[in-house]
Order: structure tokens, then sequence, then C-alpha cells
């Protein structure tokens, strides 16, 4: 049992701080999330965009662009590649403020943009059967995969449960 808590703890500490050092974007009113990876601490950001107060844009609703920490700390629109094989969205409207959304490079994690009560843009997606609004994301990459043959050895997904208690989980591939 003793070998099991210290296993326990240590595991807990790895996922809280497995994005330990990395920059957090600068704050933003229409933040929906963030992408992180273990390769470098460049980050994806994925902001809402409105057509008016209180609407969500109805043919682009989300702002996607990197910012190269890892190089200057400039913000940069995805590359060609990036929109199409990695951080890029498909986008589906369900209905006024509302929108399905998923990783053109994981399309079976569903996510869905909306308004909370407060008329902020949130996204919640739902892993290991536990609803999360969406704060962040963590991909680590297994090694010696690179490119366009990149592969993942778990996505950490960060957030808050319906209760607002913040929480992570766990997807192994």
């Amino acid at each position: 049992m003793k070998n099991f808590l210290i296993f326990s703890f240590f595991l807990f500490s790895f996922l809280v701080n497995a994005q330990e050092g990395y920059p957090t974007p600068p704050k933003s009113a229409n933040r929906l999330f963030y992408i992180q990876h273990n390769e470098n601490k460049n980050t994806f950001v994925y902001d809402a965009i409105f057509s008016s107060k209180d609407i969500l844009d109805e043919v682009n609703p989300v702002d996607i662009y990197r910012i190269l920490y890892a190089e200057d700390g400039s913000k940069k629109p995805l590359t060609s590649i990036q929109k199409k094989l990695a951080y890029g969205l498909d986008i589906k409207k369900i209905d006024k403020n509302v929108y399905q959304l998923s990783l053109v490079s994981y399309p079976k994690q569903k996510l869905t943009l909306k308004l909370d009560q407060q008329k902020n843009p949130i996204v919640q997606t739902t892993v290991n059967n536990k609803l999360i609004t969406l704060n962040r994301v963590f991909l680590k990459q297994k090694k010696g995969t690179t490119g366009i043959s990149v592969k993942l050895d778990y996505i950490l997904f960060y957030g808050k449960d319906k209760n607002g208690k913040s929480l992570h989980e766990k997807i192994v591939l």
C-alpha cells in the first residue's frame, strides 16, 4: 500500500508538472484554450471571434495562431501544413453560438464551442467520461518521431469540471 501511495504521488506530480517552465500566453477575454508540446515551448492559441456583441462569428468563430516562444516570442499565423495536418480545426455549426470543433490531427476528440451563462466563450470536451471546460492541452510526442510522421505517447487536457474545480485528464495513445 505504501509503495502504491508513493507511486501515485510521483505520477500526480509528473502530470501536474508536465509543463513546468513553459510560458503562459498573455490572457485574453476571448481565450478558449492553448496547446503546448514537449518538443519546444512554441504555443498554439485558440481565441473566439465575435461578429457582434454576444454573437460568435458564423464563418470563422475561432482565431488560431502560434506564439514562437522557442525563438523571439512573436505571434504568427499557422503555416498551411500546421492548419491542414496538425493544429487546424474542423468546425461545424450546431446552433446559434454553438459549434462542434475537432483538431484535424485528432478528429475523434469532439470539442464544443459555446457561450457560458455570462456570455463568455468556452470550449468543453469529455475525457475519460468527465466533462471539462478546457483551458490548455499538452501533447507528449514519442521519441524519434518528427515532421509529418509525429506520433504521440499521450495527451493531457487541463481545465475545470462543472463545479469549477481544476482537473486534468490523460488520454494514452
